[in-house]
């Protein structure tokens, strides 16, 4: 466990252990998830919000036996717009992982709550459950950091996950950015020396890779044609993606 980083001028110095052992390296991969430990709290990379543009910023999370494996066991994601936001379906092999993604502008952690569980009880469900197997069932609050830092690597540390940013788990987006900014790392690595060119080509890729997927996740819900709430009716105005220059 890191109870302490040291920094310098060329960046992180040293991680300091629980047990007093002392870390050095070359390079840092800041892989530790939304705290960002080193990026972040460490170096102090500024944080670029991307709530204007996607406002959804928590979620409702369970996991639910099955009822019927073979019925239930479907090989994909189902996602499904609620009032407030949408709910992923994931049909695992022991068991199916779901939740409620939504945005606390809009609608009470409570409520949101409240409506997940109807949710879970509806007929958007294979096999709709049982309003007391619902509420005996484990829920957790997630808060979503949604947007990324300024710079993913920064002097000697490069930050790999949700430490370097976060969209909304619409379309598996975080498991396709790791792939992607892990590759490109490597590239940048090939060469015998790494240079500032070298960290700035990267971040320019990924930063470009990163609002590219924010742009797509957000049209899915600035082409939506439901507007029988007030969540619903915001995230569809076109005032929310001025800089997307969608036309009318």
């Amino acid at each position: 466990t890191v109870v302490d980083v040291v920094v310098n001028e060329q960046g992180v110095d040293y991680l300091v252990l629980d047990n007093g052992e002392k870390i050095t390296s070359d390079l840092f991969v800041d892989a530790t998830g939304w705290k960002s430990l080193l990026l972040g709290e460490a170096l102090k990379v500024p944080f670029e919000s991307y709530s204007d543009l996607l406002p959804n910023n928590k979620a409702w999370a369970t996991r639910i036996p099955y009822i019927n494996k073979e019925q239930e066991l479907e090989p994909f994601t189902n996602c499904t717009a609620l009032g407030n936001g949408w709910a992923w379906n994931i049909p695992l092999w022991s068991r199916i992982g779901t939740g409620y993604v939504f945005s606390d502008k809009f609608v009470s952690e409570e409520d949101a709550l409240e409506e997940f569980k109807n949710y879970l009880c509806s007929d958007k469900m294979l096999i709709p459950r049982k309003r007391e197997l619902v509420d005996a069932l484990e829920y957790k609050l997630i808060d979503m950091r949604i947007g990324v830092h300024e710079k993913i690597w920064e002097k000697n540390v490069v930050a790999i996950g949700l430490s370097a940013g976060f969209i909304e788990p619409l379309e598996s987006n975080g498991l396709y950015t790791v792939h992607e900014y892990l590759f490109a790392l490597l590239k940048a690595m090939s060469r015998e020396v790494v240079t500032q060119i070298d960290k700035d080509f990267f971040n320019y890729a990924c930063s470009n890779l990163y609002s590219g997927f924010a742009e797509f996740v957000a049209q899915h819900y600035k082409l939506s044609i439901r507007d029988d709430t007030e969540y619903w009716r915001t995230v569809t105005e076109k005032t929310i993606y001025e800089h997307l220059k969608i036309s009318e």
